[in-house]
């Protein structure tokens, strides 16, 4: 399950970093009684009661670790995902248990958003989304793409949804990759769960975002 955890965030592009920094760009957002806004998306999602909400600092060191799991021993292959780092911003993981809570599985929704202004041939989410599959069969993990793409309608907009899974030891660990091209950048969000029941809950939770 911990290694599951990790894998959520290895989404971005091997980009190498040009510009202004995205998250002074976008910002981070801001979550306030468990609501998680940002002015740049016009984004507002409610966190479920009783989940678990990460700080930008746990999200930070699920993105590094899940890289170096991805990356494995190559070195290069590191060194490129964390140049990538520079032009994603985490805007927000939601968990429905805690850390460590003592659970088979723990279901989470992970949003982040990638700078793509200078990538002209990116022109919808499922573009994005073809180079992290790329990105994702490179790595060291066996990732198995069942589906071929689709599409998933949010507040008015047209996401791009790509389904993975992963065997971790007894677990299969689901996947769904969400992407939308909103201005400069690719809006993505990770859903993750173990069983329908909770594929369920994370798309409702998804579908009830105002963007």
């Amino acid at each position: 399950m911990i290694k599951a955890i990790f894998l959520v965030l290895c989404t971005s592009l091997l980009l190498s970093a040009c510009g202004e920094e995205p998250a002074a760009e976008i910002g981070y957002g801001e979550i306030r009684d468990g609501v998680y806004t940002n002015a740049y998306f016009n984004m507002r999602i409610q966190a479920p009661q009783d989940w678990s909400i990460q700080s930008q600092a746990a999200q930070k060191e699920m993105m590094d670790s899940g890289s170096s799991l991805l990356a494995g021993d190559d070195d290069n292959f590191k060194a490129i995902l964390k140049e990538s780092e520079k032009q994603t911003v985490n805007l927000f993981s939601f968990f429905k248990f805690e850390q460590g809570a003592p659970v088979d599985f723990n279901p989470s929704v992970i949003s982040v958003a990638e700078r793509i202004a200078q990538l002209p041939g990116i022109q919808r989410g499922g573009d994005y989304l073809h180079h992290v599959k790329q990105v994702l069969k490179a790595g060291q993990l066996a990732y198995q793409f069942p589906q071929d793409m689709h599409e998933m309608n949010i507040s008015g907009v047209t996401f791009d949804v790509l389904p993975a899974y992963i065997d971790l030891g007894a677990v299969r660990v689901y996947q769904d990759y969400y992407a939308a091209k909103i201005k400069d950048y690719a809006l993505s969000f990770v859903l993750s769960y173990s069983n329908e029941a909770e594929k369920q809950e994370l798309e409702t939770l998804v579908k009830s975002m105002n963007l």
